[in-house]
This record gives C-alpha cells, sequence and structure tokens, in this order.
C-alpha cells in the first residue's frame, strides 16, 4: 500500500478552496469544501471532461453486465453521481439506491431518484436493517479507506448481501513490478517518494494534499479474504489501458 497526493481534481486546485494537508487524509470537510467549488465551475455533466465521462460511462456499463431487470443495486459513495445518472438512464438494469457521505455532491442527481433511494450518511448507520442488495458497489472510493478500516467496511457490506456480490472499481491501482526493469523503476520511484517525503517534512517542497492509497492486486485480494469474501474474481475494465481495475466477490 502506497500513499498519493494531488493538487487538483477536475481542474480545481486545491489551494485556491482549503488549506492542503500532506499528513492528513481528506475527509468529509474536505469534500463538502470541494463539491462548493465545483458546483460554481460546473453547471451541468456536459462541462465536464469529456474522456473522464467516457472512462465513467466504460465504467457504468461494466457495472450493467452484472445485472439483471430485477437487480437491487446499491452504489456507495457515488460522488456527484455520473455513473450512477447514466445506469439510471438506461433500460432492464434494476433498482439502483444511491449512497454518499457529503450532501453537497448530489446537486445535480438528487432529483433524478425518490428519497427512499438515497442514503445519506455513515454505512451502515444510514441503511435500514432490514434491506438486501444483489449487488453493491464502490467505485473510485477505496483509496480513501486504510487496510484495517477497508476491511471492517467490507465485512459490514456483507451484512447487506442477499447472496449477491461486492464489487471494487478502482481508480488507484498499482500494478505489481515483474521484469527486471519494472522492479529497478519501482525501486527509483520509492527513492523519490522518500526525498520528496523529506522535502516535504522540512516545508522545502508540498507534496500536495494527501488523497489516499495505492493498492496492488494481491493487496486487494488480501482485503476482501480479510473481510470473508469467497469466489473472488478480478480484471480490467479495459484491458488495453488497465486505467480501472476491479475485483468481486461474494
Amino acid at each position: 500500500m502506497r500513499r498519493m497526493y494531488q493538487t487538483e481534481w477536475q481542474g480545481i486546485k486545491f489551494s485556491n478552496f482549503i488549506q492542503v494537508k500532506s499528513r492528513k487524509l481528506a475527509d468529509s470537510n474536505f469534500y463538502q469544501a470541494y463539491y462548493q467549488e465545483f458546483f460554481k465551475r460546473y453547471q451541468s455533466w456536459d462541462q465536464l471532461d469529456p474522456g473522464w465521462r467516457k472512462d465513467k460511462e466504460r465504467c457504468a456499463k461494466k457495472i450493467i453486465e452484472w445485472t439483471h431487470p430485477n437487480s437491487k443495486i446499491l452504489s456507495i459513495g457515488c460522488g456527484s453521481g455520473y455513473m450512477e445518472h447514466y445506469i439510471h438512464n438506461q433500460k432492464g438494469v434494476g433498482d439502483l439506491f444511491i449512497h454518499e457521505v457529503a450532501p453537497l455532491a448530489w446537486k445535480w442527481i438528487e432529483s433524478e431518484f425518490p428519497e427512499d433511494r438515497k442514503f445519506l450518511g455513515f454505512i451502515p448507520g444510514c441503511l435500514p436493517q432490514d434491506i438486501y442488495f444483489d449487488l453493491i458497489y464502490l467505485s473510485a472510493v477505496d483509496y480513501a479507506i486504510d487496510n484495517a478500516s477497508l476491511v471492517k467496511f467490507l465485512s459490514t457490506i456483507r451484512n447487506y448481501l442477499n447472496g449477491g456480490k461486492l464489487v471494487i472499481i478502482s481508480a488507484s491501482f498499482q500494478e505489481t513490478p515483474v521484469t527486471l526493469i519494472d522492479k529497478l523503476m519501482w525501486t527509483l520511484r520509492h527513492m523519490k517518494d522518500c526525498i520528496i517525503s523529506i522535502l516535504d517534512y522540512l516545508g522545502l517542497y508540498s507534496r500536495g494534499q494527501f488523497w489516499g492509497w495505492l493498492r496492488t492486486k494481491n493487496e486487494y485480494y488480501s482485503l476482501l479474504k480479510k473481510a470473508g469474501y469467497t469466489e473472488i474474481k478480478d480484471g480490467f475494465v479495459n484491458p488495453d489501458t488497465r486505467l480501472h481495475y476491479w475485483i468481486s466477490g461474494r
């Protein structure tokens, strides 16, 4: 598990609206502040980067492959909800529920879903005790959760799966070095990270906002197994680009 940092997202520089902290993980207050800026800059989905939207649509189509018209689906941490907006407008997908912690993120999507299909707050507290799903997915969410918390969280989610499966779609996948050149490049990156970390500590360089963690395939498998999942499968949404890694379990 390797830490990652960011200075901007969707073209919005973090330093323009909040004090960037390289040693404190971005929390719900950060995301609330971010979405305030986000909706000042953008007024509709169409204004967002076409490449980003295309990537999200590919991820959404992958989710749709695992559904049928009677599926009960939960999206955890959907953010502004572009994937859910896309899925919701397709035919024969099933019954989609959405979840988020930062309420400001729903400015565009909240009107598309009735109140009983929206869960706001921390899981499991915001979920009814007697609700079950055929598919629960987290898209670009796991990066912000440390290993111990993620295992506990994934274990909790299993209580809401009625024989269905969990899917994680990761935008923070780290390739495992295989060849000698890969291993050499990994070592050089690690050395660079150490130097940057020292410079950041001394106040001579800013890495940006502590954003979360990168994980390898083996790490994802280990996390799902520790959380009690079996029948684990994985792959890439687009094998050519290997940009979004997915892993599922029951």
